[in-house]
């Protein structure tokens, strides 16, 4: 890219939380969530969103009317293109295949109304000025897999910012531009706006920008069917952000992820921080991964690339490298399709070198998606700029906290990650070691491991490693189950070595590797790994 847990116990009375039955508990919880969702603007985002396909692309056509289907848009606004069936095509056949017809399709069909045009502003001038349409009836633009991404430079070794390439998708978010500019790109008008897109200034005839597309049919269909899952069920689970410890010019990328983090916390979402240079080692047990931001190699490799990785449905992830989306339709090449098929419902990337600062700001996004934005609303409104490199791979109209913030009560598994949500919400402004004694007493009372070990993640976000260690160790007590003792133990060692407890580190890990019951488990490797780094 371009540019211990005892001593609080001692200290606090056990809360009522903690004494009140499992059934009181959560009737309580979901009258304190209830009261604490957010009201969101509504906005029927389904009613003025157009499918795109490309019939000449095998199973282009049936996937856009699955999604209609699934999303209940009209027939008539599920549209064939004839384009190219390759990935990438010239300016030339965008203008051809794509956006003429795209333009004469709205104008035809009264999409807008459009007054007098104007022109978009660059980077370098002022903010970007689109046609006016008061009355536009189309503002989500959705392409399903077959219709190219890529527009190739044409010019050569041009000025910096002034490249001609970029992605088919940033470039239809500015469709209602009177012959935007090919060199660089346009300042977005509706970045960082603190509110929905219907109702933000000057974003009148800009479209929100969303592609269905990945590895293969099977995949898009099941990104589709996720995103639906997850927003009536609800998206319950853990954050994994995997720093690179980069600074000077690169700071900013990491200021990213370290606030992505904080938000995670405020609402509530246990979150595990991989603070090492390298990515998340292969093998590093990650369950229930809902969210997941990192950064920055050119290939999936490590953690997410094991082959028993899978993201829990309905899951968000973007690795943040220059190509990471320059090719898509891969199992195993880049970011993007990997992402997708290791159970991503939605993922981001760059199709060319988009310098950092104008590639999604994660924080911003992470933000939006937390106030109950839609994926496409909250990519864009994090995106500096349109015209440029971006793309955003899932269904454009997905909401996983469009009813608010802890308002799903869970079932099996899930209710442990919400009662840790609601006990964080309900208890935010206590003093800090409040959550953690309330967590503790209620998971010791109820014998729910999960939530110790949620508990220790949130103590060694706040770099308290002993309580980390102490609660991990607590949890450990707790079962018999090999993948849960490796997995904890894996956790234990992190943070022994995170306090600078090299002996006690290694002494852990080589226990691990002579217990015969964790030989066949894939997250063995992560302790050979740790072990072999730390020196044996």
């Amino acid at each position: 890219m371009r540019p211990g847990i005892s001593n609080l116990n001692q200290k606090t009375s056990r809360s009522a939380p903690a004494r009140a039955t499992l059934w009181h508990f959560c009737l309580l919880l979901l009258l304190t969530l209830s009261a604490r969702a957010q009201l969101i603007a509504d906005w029927d985002a389904a009613a003025e969103t157009a499918v795109i396909f490309n019939p000449d692309f095998p199973g282009s056509a049936e996937l856009a009317s699955y999604y209609a289907e699934q999303r209940h848009i009209p027939k008539e606004r599920v549209i064939g293109l004839r384009c190219s069936k390759e990935d990438s095509i010239s300016r030339g056949e965008f203008e051809s295949q794509l956006r003429g017809p795209l333009l004469q399709l709205f104008e035809s069909r009264r999409w807008w109304n459009a007054e007098p045009p104007m022109p978009g502003k660059p980077l370098t001038g002022d903010i970007l000025a689109p046609t006016a349409t008061n009355s536009s009836k189309v503002r989500v633009l959705v392409l399903m897999r077959g219709v190219p991404f890529q527009i190739r430079r044409a010019a050569q070794k041009p000025r910096q910012s002034e490249e001609d390439e970029a992605s088919v998708d940033s470039e239809l978010t500015v469709l209602g531009l009177n012959k935007p500019p090919v060199k660089g790109g346009l300042r977005n008008p509706y970045f960082d706006q603190q509110t929905r897109f219907p109702q933000a200034q000057n974003s009148s005839g800009l479209l929100l920008v969303g592609r269905l597309d990945g590895p293969d049919d099977a995949t898009v269909k099941r990104m589709i069917d996720d995103a639906i899952y997850a927003e009536q069920t609800g998206l319950l689970g853990r954050a994994v952000i995997d720093l690179a410890l980069k600074n000077g010019a690169y700071q900013e990328g990491e200021d990213w992820l370290k606030n992505s983090a904080e938000s995670y916390r405020r609402a509530g979402i246990p979150v595990f921080i991989d603070r090492s240079a390298e990515v998340l080692r292969e093998g590093w047990p990650l369950p229930d991964t809902i969210l997941y931001f990192g950064w920055y190699t050119d290939h999936i490799i490590g953690a997410l690339a094991s082959p028993g990785f899978h993201f829990k449905r309905g899951a968000i992830a973007c690795h943040l490298h220059s190509f990471s989306a320059s090719v898509i339709r891969s199992h195993d090449k880049a970011w993007a399709g990997p992402l997708l098929s290791h159970g991503a419902a939605v993922t981001f990337g760059n199709v060319f070198e988009p310098y950092l600062a104008l590639t999604m700001h994660f924080d911003i996004f992470n933000k939006r998606l937390l106030e109950g934005f839609t994926v496409s609303e909250a990519a864009w409104n994090a995106t500096p700029a349109l015209s440029w490199m971006n793309v955003v791979l899932g269904d454009p109209l997905y909401r996983p906290f469009g009813k608010g913030i802890g308002t799903k009560l869970g079932e099996g598994a899930d209710r442990d990650y919400a009662l840790y949500q609601g006990m964080a919400l309900r208890l935010a402004g206590e003093p800090d070691g409040h959550i953690k004694t309330a967590l503790t007493e209620f998971a010791e009372k109820r014998h729910r491991l999960r939530l110790l070990e949620l508990t220790a993640l949130l103590s060694a976000l706040q770099s308290k490693q002993p309580q980390a260690i102490d609660l991990l160790e607590h949890a450990e007590s707790t079962t018999q189950d090999p993948a849960d003792l490796l997995r904890l133990r894996l956790y234990r060692a992190e943070m022994l070595r995170r306090s600078e407890k090299a002996d006690a580190t290694r002494t852990l890990l080589r226990e691990m590797l002579k217990d015969d019951r964790f030989t066949a488990l894939p997250a063995r490797a992560a302790a050979e790994s740790l072990l072999k780094e730390m020196g044996g």
